[in-house]
């Protein structure tokens, strides 16, 4: 008889399991202490992309993570390509001024290699708000440019590359969405939203950001690159952490930095 407890998990609980999940991924992949002699190079390990199921699923949890597993991806992918927010599983643009709520603590920072259509990619990524610590391009390995495939500039092009990954989540129908971005002007983008989060939870602890999407971009100093658009996380106001209330995004919110009285 199923269980009438039984119910779909919540985003609070895909996220903490996530978090959980990443934590684990940090100790199987730091790289070992090297021997005495210090010629040894570490390599480090291969990851899964898939989350380990809670061992107290109910029927309804263990037949939808078979059906459609939850991965280092929450929700849909958005990516910013050619100057447009767009979802890669149906090629459409995201409207210009979506609000969501950015996961800023869930960020995945590190490096990830695509193994080609249809295999899974090698991943050693995980949450700096977690503790997380980047390891060095040359613990990797494949650092033989012979081996390497061409790239779009006909030169060989480096299987290992710098992924940030943000999980975000739709002001209007709490939809979970994740962007992720390898270009530097992404990375930049997000970090600069981390950054802004970082002081945030000095006097905010238990919010996060409200972003609005907007496109930025700049002139290149090489006149034959010309104007090269960048995607911008504009923060417009503040939302409680594990809620589905409503975020406060008149102009006040994100400007009030009042230290709360718990913390006077």
């Amino acid at each position: 008889m199923n269980d009438p407890k039984a119910r779909p998990r919540t985003t609070a609980e895909v996220l903490a399991q996530q978090k959980a999940d990443a934590r684990e991924r940090v100790l199987k992949t730091s790289p070992a202490a090297p021997p005495p002699n210090g010629n040894a190079v570490v390599v480090a390990a291969k990851t899964s992309t898939s989350l380990a199921p809670l061992d107290n699923r109910s029927p309804l949890q263990a037949y939808l993570d078979e059906v459609a597993p939850v991965t280092a991806m929450v929700g849909r992918q958005i990516k910013f390509t050619k100057g447009e927010f767009i979802t890669p599983d149906d090629e459409k643009e995201v409207e210009d001024g979506a609000e969501f709520v950015a996961h800023c603590d869930q960020a995945l920072v590190g490096w990830i290699k695509f193994n080609g259509p249809g295999n899974p990619p090698d991943r050693n990524m995980g949450m700096p708000f977690d503790g997380y610590v980047m390891p060095s391009r040359a613990s990797l390995g494949d650092d033989d440019e012979a081996l390497w495939e061409m790239g779009l500039d006909g030169k060989p092009a480096d299987p290992w590359n710098h992924q940030v990954a943000l999980p975000m989540q739709r002001t209007g129908t709490l939809e979970m969405f994740t962007f992720t971005t390898s270009s530097p002007t992404g990375r930049r983008a997000v970090g600069q939203l981390l950054r802004h989060y970082e002081r945030m939870q000095r006097v905010n602890p238990n919010e996060l950001p409200v972003v609005r999407l907007q496109k930025g971009g700049f002139q290149h100093k090489d006149s034959r690159v010309g104007f090269v658009a960048t995607p911008v996380f504009a923060v417009i106001g503040r939302a409680p952490r594990d809620s589905a209330a409503i975020p406060d995004t008149l102009p006040s919110a994100d400007l009030n930095d009042e230290i709360p009285a718990h913390l006077r």
